[in-house]
């Protein structure tokens, strides 16, 4: 499970595909002993996501996590910072929720800062030959100020599984996620699919790049969906350490504009 795919956004607050593109590692590693991880970063988001104002976006994310065998599971807490009209309410986290605009606050342009949702996963991988399968579900708990516009004070869910195949220096992927949205106060959203697809290219060692699309359906039935090309770099410097920059362009009217970020990750315990 050590099989770590680019979207996710991180990620994604932004949605799920806009998770960070750390390039996948071919192989699993199922070692029975436990081993922990530590990751950080910053995540930086430009946009309208058809709002028809600009929207930014910067989350600073702490996860920390630990895999047994085939399993893996993790929690995550970010810092976020919106600057956006005052109606914008700006949810950060990787289940594909969307930039919402609530009438009933003011449009004046604000900058709010403070904790985000926290997030809980697992994942498990799947014992299937040739390929790097595996099958994950999480949870987005509402820790995040719904008067600041950092969230939208609902739980959330979602599942989805992740393929691979390693041919090579090349690793084509592909994800799929379904989400399960909580209705916010005068909001209905419906349950929506989130996808991504590409290939990682070892380029030696341990670096890689990686180059995919990435999907998220609109919640709101009316909503422009998000669609966007994502990329990156991610390396390990050392034995513990690991290093990756990625980077976002939009395609539709419901993604941003542009996004990037790095992120840091430590690993111990074998």
């Amino acid at each position: 499970m050590r099989y770590a795919f680019a979207l996710a956004a991180v990620l994604c607050a932004s949605p799920a595909l806009a998770q960070q593109p750390t390039a996948p590692a071919p192989g699993s590693n199922h070692d029975a002993r436990p081993q922990f991880d530590i990751s950080t970063g910053v995540d930086f988001e430009r946009g309208d996501f058809g709002t028809g104002a600009q929207v930014d976006k910067i989350a600073i994310p702490l996860t920390a996590g630990v895999s047994i065998g085939s399993v893996r599971v993790s929690a995550q807490l970010p810092w976020v910072r919106v600057t956006a009209p005052a109606n914008v309410i700006a949810p950060t986290g990787p289940l594909g929720l969307p930039i919402l605009v609530d009438p009933t606050r003011p449009a004046t342009r604000t900058t709010r800062q403070g904790l985000g949702d926290l997030r809980l996963g697992a994942a498990y991988d799947l014992p299937v030959q040739g390929i790097v399968a595996s099958v994950r579900a999480a949870a987005k708990l509402p820790t995040a100020s719904v008067d600041k516009g950092l969230g939208t004070g609902k739980a959330d869910y979602s599942v989805g599984a992740d393929v691979a195949k390693p041919l090579g220096a090349v690793t084509p992927y592909a994800g799929v996620t379904y989400t399960m949205a909580g209705d916010p106060e005068g909001f209905q959203l419906r349950n929506s699919f989130s996808g991504q697809a590409g290939a990682a290219l070892r380029l030696g060692g341990s670096a890689s790049a990686q180059l995919g699309y990435a999907y998220a359906q609109n919640p709101i039935e009316a909503g422009e969906d998000d669609q966007r090309i994502v990329g990156g770099l991610h390396a390990d410097v050392g034995r513990s350490l690991s290093l990756g920059v990625y980077g976002s362009g939009g395609l539709s009217a419901g993604a941003p504009r542009l996004g990037g970020g790095v992120t840091l990750g430590l690993k111990f315990g074998r």
